[in-house]
């Protein structure tokens, strides 16, 4: 039995988009995602799919348009610095991407939902051909863009040459531009400080109660010596979440 092409050339768009949007995360990554209006949000990566030592995930698959940064609270205690550069250049980026948001949304709904629709419906091919040659156009456009603001997005030339690969050969790998340039950005402050000062106060309680339930889980299966480490952890989150209550 031979699928029709159309239906061939639907499932390889959502294939592409969904190999490209998996991603692999350690036990204690976790993302802080950014909508366009809405205030900062912490994702919990679900423990579900585990694949050599990590764990498998798709962020936000149908919301191509938030942005993700990739954070990790640290098991040792760390010695605090100031390390508010993360959260300038976070809040800078966000700031700087907050007009592509909109495009790409724009850009999602065209790939993953018209361009299919008039596959299925075949249509006559000016449709086909506006609806493709629209979608190359804002790609190129949002390119442009990210090539203009490189240096406020801390992005190489390299990476660039990368994305321009995605948009001009792949165009499902496009719809998570935005996704790669949040988490291109490598975060050097402690995860859940950064929580702290991204998240409002109702949304870092649940954050803080979400890492204390990783933990407990994770002292399950972990040696002595991390075992004792884990322990004062949970001691000084749980000190954390009451004195936040009082």
């Amino acid at each position: 039995m031979h699928l029709p092409l159309e239906i061939l050339i639907i499932i390889g768009l959502y294939g592409f988009y969904l190999y490209d949007s998996a991603r692999l995360y350690f036990f204690n990554e976790f993302n802080m995602t950014k909508g366009i209006r809405s205030s900062f949000k912490f994702q919990h990566v679900p423990k579900s799919f585990s694949f050599l030592s990590k764990y498998l995930f798709i962020p936000n698959m149908f919301f191509t348009h938030q942005l993700i940064f990739k954070c990790a609270w640290k098991i040792k205690q760390s010695i605090p610095s100031d390390q508010s550069t993360d959260v300038d250049s976070i809040l800078l980026i966000s700031k700087t991407l907050r007009t592509l948001q909109w495009t790409n949304m724009l850009i999602s709904l065209l790939t993953l939902v018209l361009l299919p629709l008039l596959l299925l419906l075949k249509l006559s091919y000016l449709p086909l051909a506006i609806t493709i040659i629209t979608i190359y156009i804002l790609n190129i456009s949002s390119l442009l863009f990210v090539i203009l603001k490189r240096k406020s997005l801390q992005l190489s030339w390299t990476k660039i040459f990368q994305f321009s690969l995605d948009i001009l050969l792949c165009p499902p790998f496009a719809l998570n531009l935005l996704r790669k340039i949040g988490l291109n950005y490598h975060i050097q402050m402690e995860g859940i400080a950064l929580a702290e000062k991204l998240l409002n106060p109702t949304d870092y309680q649940v954050f803080l109660e979400q890492i204390i339930l990783d933990i407990n889980h994770l002292k399950t299966s972990t040696n002595d010596k991390n075992l004792t480490q884990l322990l004062s952890k949970e001691q000084l989150l749980r000190s954390s979440l009451n004195a936040n209550k009082e």
